[in-house]
């Protein structure tokens, strides 16, 4: 189930935008060289690759826009640079990869949604490490997270994985007209948003939707609210901690995560159909409401006002009843707030990782993809205007940095604008986290976790599903 909502976070963040045009224009020479700039026609100064040559299949999971995105990338980058790389996106890329490395023919370069998958083809001896290729670990910890890389850190002491391009669930939707009408600010802290909710309710609206049933798993929804929580309230370290089991599922900081999320859950009125009926709401008919304008106050107004998902869940909105054409127009999106003055950032991600046998100019190419000016090409179809080598051209599809320095304007939507802030702040702060219960034993994060955010719903303690959980480790 998660990893179909990492790959669905990744579909789905390809917001509604229009093409733009960049680093198309004729260029004149004006230095020689494998690398520097080159000067338009209109006296403007671009930049010129290094000439690598890289001649390889990358393989990965995303398909559709997603996969044509990364091939437009790629003919950037293949005409930037001499290069003749070709990408393959698969559905099954597991199972794929999995088959090619076993049968002794696996890719030079590979990237996987599932950071859980690289020590074991590590341990298999089936990769290159980072030091033997001479990353710099230091700068990529500082540039991407040390808690992100530390997924690739394997038993032997070296790194096998390179952050490439995350993706973000810590953001909350919300009906703009009634914020703008009633003069809702956006919150900045958590406190914010329950004395918001107490507000909505004081004024007659149900501030918030939720669904947590999902077939077989059901409850998974429910996590995504503690691990923002608990990366906020107890950072980065502490969460590695957690999810790996150096701390009980049940100590007192999980304990508060979940009390904590019940000032939002179990407040009076703060939710649409009250907390016993959210393990029977579907997820994906969880953001109806906000587009059912007979639902509010004296029958004017959405049934509620604010709903936590992952940004994936924008692919449903046309499928609501009473939905009208445009009507997504009217949502939009804060990200989720601070916890006791601490940011945070919780998603999944793309991690590149490099096969024995794979040739140097294989090596430099992904070097190049995590610099700043590479991502920014990533970033969207015209890079924003800023992008040195011009964006992938495939309208609709934004990239978050996996790069703390990318620049912002790199982004054309200002909804991908305020999430790549939130995500490159996260980076830097090392507050940037991967969803705990996708880095957790299956037992767990795909079941005794899930159920535990049933059982918590319908009025089980804190203290006692966590001790449940707990419990159920293997």
């Amino acid at each position: 189930m998660h990893r179909a909502k990492w790959l669905l976070l990744l579909v789905v963040f390809a917001l509604v935008v229009a093409a733009c045009g960049g680093g198309d224009e004729d260029t004149t020479e004006t230095t020689s060289g494998d690398s520097g700039t080159t000067e338009t026609t209109s006296g403007e100064t671009a930049m010129t690759a290094a000439q690598v040559g890289a001649d390889f299949t990358l393989l990965g999971a995303p398909t559709g826009v997603e996969g044509d995105a990364l091939t437009g990338f790629l003919n950037v980058y293949n005409k930037e640079t001499g290069s003749n790389v070709v990408f393959v996106g698969s559905d099954g890329f597991e199972d794929e990869l999995r088959i090619q490395v076993d049968g002794g023919n696996p890719p030079e370069v590979a990237f996987t949604p599932q950071p859980g998958s690289i020590c074991e083809y590590a341990g298999d001896g089936a990769l290159l490490s980072l030091e033997e290729m001479g990353f710099d670990i230091a700068t990529m910890e500082a540039d991407s997270s040390k808690f992100w890389m530390d997924l690739g850190l394997c038993p032997d002491g070296n790194h096998y994985g390179i952050p490439w391009f995350p993706n973000f669930k810590s953001i909350v939707f919300y009906h703009q007209p009634t914020f703008d009408a009633m003069g809702y600010a956006i919150p900045e802290t958590y406190e914010d948003m329950v004395a918001l909710s107490q507000k909505m309710v004081d004024d007659g609206y149900t501030p918030w939707c939720f669904g947590f049933e999902s077939g077989g798993a059901t409850g998974w929804p429910g996590t995504d609210w503690i691990e923002d929580i608990y990366v906020r309230q107890s950072g980065s370290e502490m969460y590695s901690e957690w999810y790996k089991h150096e701390i009980p599922f049940n100590d007192p900081s999980v304990v508060a995560a979940f009390d904590k999320f019940g000032e939002i859950f179990f407040g009076d009125g703060f939710v649409l159909g009250g907390p016993d009926s959210v393990a029977g709401i579907n997820f994906n008919d969880s953001p109806a409401p906000l587009f059912d304008d007979n639902a509010g106050p004296n029958g004017d107004g959405p049934g509620c006002l604010m709903l936590k998902q992952g940004s994936f869940i924008q692919n449903v909105f046309s499928q609501a009843p009473g939905y009208t054409d445009g009507e997504e127009s009217e949502i939009s999106v804060f990200s989720f707030p601070t916890v006791d003055g601490n940011v945070g950032a919780m998603g999944g991600g793309d991690t590149i990782m490099i096969f024995k046998g794979a040739q140097d100019a294989s090596i430099q190419a992904v070097k190049d993809w995590i610099t700043p000016d590479w991502e920014c090409t990533l970033a969207s179809p015209g890079g924003g205007g800023v992008a040195p080598y011009g964006g992938h051209g495939v309208a609709g599809v934004e990239r978050l940095p996996g790069n703390k320095n990318v620049n912002i304007d790199c982004y054309e939507t200002d909804a991908a604008k305020a999430f790549a802030k939130s995500v490159t702040e996260a980076l830097a702060a090392n507050t940037f986290v991967f969803d705990a219960s996708d880095l957790m034993p299956a037992a767990v994060g795909q079941g005794s976790f899930w159920e535990a955010m049933v059982d918590w719903s319908r009025g089980a303690t804190s203290k006692q599903v966590t001790d449940t959980v707990e419990a159920s480790w293997p």
